[in-house]
């Protein structure tokens, strides 16, 4: 009897592809979540699961930790841990208590904006590395778009989309000059850049 060792010569063996699963914790329930929910992404080979928690700084970041334990432990981890968090009037010591907690697991990245999230929209428009804050941002918001702000609205995303090359630009920059306790400062333009690489995976 003929053994069969294997796929036929000249045929490859089909591996299925493994498939990254993403979590982004946010603070808000609103605007920032609405925002990312509104990437397309290559559904077949990312599972991408986006969570508004109404917590803030160390307390969203311990709970988001937990989550990815919990994941692990039933066999189901996360590549990446996003925990997304305005600095906001929050006291200093929560806020920096959570980088330290991102800093002890390898894969959560704290995905702050100093004054607030509204930053990184503004960000589309213009450079911004004077301090500001979120009401001065709301207003500034306010007048770009044509209509008062609405950190409810679900069609964000869809009115930014062309111009998110300018702010990746602005927010990179910005990155260069200011840190985390700065005001302003923000990573969001990380995670978006990771979003994006979702829609190109084949």
């Amino acid at each position: 009897m003929q053994r069969n060792n294997g796929p036929e010569q000249g045929k490859k063996a089909f591996t299925p592809r493994s498939i990254r699963r993403v979590l982004i914790v946010c603070e808000d329930t609103k605007s920032s979540c609405y925002y990312f929910e509104s990437f397309p992404y290559n559904k077949s080979l990312v599972e991408l699961k986006i969570l508004g928690t109404g917590s803030n700084t160390d307390s969203l970041m311990t709970e988001a930790i937990r989550l990815k334990n919990e994941a692990y432990q039933h066999k189901r981890p996360y590549s990446k841990v996003w925990v997304v968090f305005d600095r906001d009037s929050f006291p200093k010591s929560n806020y920096s208590r959570a980088f330290d907690l991102a800093r002890a697991h390898s894969e959560v990245e704290a995905c702050w904006s100093n004054e607030c999230f509204e930053l990184w929209y503004l960000l589309h428009f213009q450079y911004q590395n004077a301090a500001i804050g979120r009401e001065a941002i709301n207003r500034k918001l306010s007048k770009l778009l044509g209509a008062t702000y609405n950190k409810a609205d679900k069609t964000i995303y869809s009115k930014l989309t062309e111009l998110q090359p300018i702010a990746l630009k602005n927010a990179k920059k910005l990155a260069f000059e200011m840190q985390h306790y700065d005001n302003p400062s923000t990573k969001v333009h990380e995670l978006v850049d990771e979003l994006n690489s979702h829609n190109q995976l084949k």
